[in-house]
């Protein structure tokens, strides 16, 4: 029987080891910052605000309308959401909400699709705004754009909030 020796392994042990040494030297990218899990929390999160909404939906007599503002929360793979508080906050929220406009324009054309699909007797039950939600998070991540630098995280939705939600 034809079994590798110790010497083998340690052979192959010491280039593996000497390639993650550099990579690390030289700035290789850090471990991503675990997620919150469970939703709503107070965590700070990386947020596009969508808000006034009104939106047909599809009843059989008669028009019926949907209200709603919704924020969409995005994933932090470095951290600086959790880290940030005061100025430097409302800065990283400005800036992310100014760099993500075609994002924002994506997203409202969404909400318009899914919402104008589903009758108010599909969103009047806690069950039917849940799966809304996940609809939503569902479509938002299939339109964002990939990453604008190689090696950067794609960017992801881990949750939409119903800020308002009103039917009539």
């Amino acid at each position: 029987m034809n079994t590798p020796s110790r010497a083998g392994f340690a052979g192959l042990a010491a280039p593996v080891l000497a390639l993650g040494i550099l990579l690390s030297a030289c700035g290789g990218s850090a471990a991503p910052v675990a997620q919150p899990s469970t939703f709503p929390n107070s965590q700070n999160l990386p947020t596009l605000e969508i808000k006034n909404r009104v939106i047909n939906l599809s009843a059989k007599n008669g028009y019926q309308y949907a209200k709603m503002s919704l924020n969409v929360i995005f994933a932090d793979p470095k951290g600086d959401y959790g880290k940030a508080k005061g100025p430097a906050l409302k800065t990283l929220e400005d800036t992310f909400a100014a760099d993500n406009t075609a994002a924002l324009a994506a997203f409202n054309d969404v909400v318009t699709t899914d919402v104008s699909q589903k009758t108010p007797q599909e969103l009047s039950s806690a069950n039917g705004k849940e799966t809304l939600r996940q609809q939503l998070i569902k479509d938002f991540n299939a339109r964002l754009a990939p990453p604008a630098k190689p090696g950067d995280p794609q960017a992801k939705v881990l949750w939409v909030e119903f800020v308002d939600f009103v039917m009539q």
